[in-house]
């Protein structure tokens, strides 16, 4: 009896000692994939929001007008208001200049709304000089990119597979970046967190 006694306190003492071990490393653990989750939730709601702009340009919404963008915002629990917030979405309309002008051939941004805080992240696609914005004293255009064709700085960086595109034809491009600080476990990650994504139509 004393025996058994002896072995069930050694057995207890080892449970608590591989508890103490192993309970740091499980509750690591758990946050992360708790984090992870929240992380995945903002990726598709970011997603989301690019998918329901693409959509609305695509049928002709005008986005130079306040109530159209306050209206893609509507219902997102992003933290991103019409003229700032902690991201920002750019729609941009691209064309390929004809021949004959400045930017023949190339892909030139020809159309470009900016929704959200402008300084949050720069465009993918490039940013057009401020001489030929619609408005150059406002730091977020919206509408006609002017004189696109003939202007250097309205030359789109895309991917080879958009240089293709016929001359005349048009594609839209949105996108959107967002801060995903909120959702920061401690110090794992040392850049900014940060969620985007870009949605060729």
């Amino acid at each position: 009896m004393r025996k058994l006694r002896t072995l069930y306190r050694d057995t207890a003492g080892n449970a608590f000692v591989e508890l103490g071990v192993s309970l740091p490393v499980i509750t690591f653990m758990l946050f992360g994939v708790v984090t992870g989750g929240l992380v995945f939730d903002r990726y598709m709601t970011v997603v989301q929001l690019g998918r329901n702009a693409a959509g609305m340009m695509s049928r002709g919404m005008d986005f130079s007008r306040d109530a159209n963008k306050a209206l893609l915002l509507t219902g997102q629990t992003l933290d991103i208001t019409p003229d700032g917030g902690e991201g920002v979405v750019y729609l941009t309309r691209v064309t390929v200049a004809p021949a004959g002008t400045r930017n023949a051939g190339k892909v030139v941004m020809a159309e470009r709304h900016v929704i959200g805080n402008a300084g949050y992240e720069e465009s993918s696609l490039g940013r057009p000089s401020s001489s030929i914005w619609p408005d150059p004293t406002n730091n977020q255009p919206n509408g006609d990119v002017l004189d696109y064709n003939e202007e250097p700085s309205a030359v789109a960086s895309v991917p080879a597979s958009l240089a293709t595109l016929p001359p005349g034809e048009s594609m839209f491009v949105a996108e959107v970046y967002h801060s995903a600080e909120s959702l920061r476990f401690g110090r794992i990650w040392g850049a900014p967190l940060s969620i985007s994504t870009v949605i060729y139509f």
